[in-house]
């Protein structure tokens, strides 16, 4: 129960304004950031903030994405577990759509970018 309301206590907060995004990758469509002044090591599954920027509008006019996602060490799995989408670059203006569910655990490919993530969060 405390996770959530941590959860929803981030999702009220001017997300954009609080975040110190770091750019960690940039591919054909997108550069993807990550803050590491939220980056949760001390819980059972470390937590890290992404922030994806396209380049382009999606069909549904997105340009840009936040995902907070959650890493079972041990096992080497992410899941997303909070996610926003919005119609400005860098996580601009009011989200298009929100999502407090958390998803399922899959497994990281080594040359990901969750990859990279993963290694932030669960290192000592």
């Amino acid at each position: 129960m405390i996770k959530i309301l941590s959860l929803i206590l981030l999702f009220a907060l001017p997300l954009s304004t609080k975040a110190e995004w770091e750019k960690l990758e940039e591919t054909p469509t997108a550069v993807i950031y990550i803050d590491h002044e939220r980056i949760a090591k001390n819980a059972q599954f470390p937590t890290v903030w992404m922030l994806s920027d396209f380049k382009e509008k999606n069909k549904r006019g997105v340009l840009s994405t936040q995902v907070l996602n959650e890493f079972n060490c041990e096992e080497k799995e992410r899941r997303t577990i909070a996610f926003t989408s919005h119609k400005e670059n860098m996580a601009g203006g009011k989200p298009i759509f929100k999502s407090l569910l958390a998803g399922k655990w899959h497994a990281i490919a080594e040359d990901s970018v969750a990859f990279k993530m993963m290694h932030m969060a669960c290192e000592p």
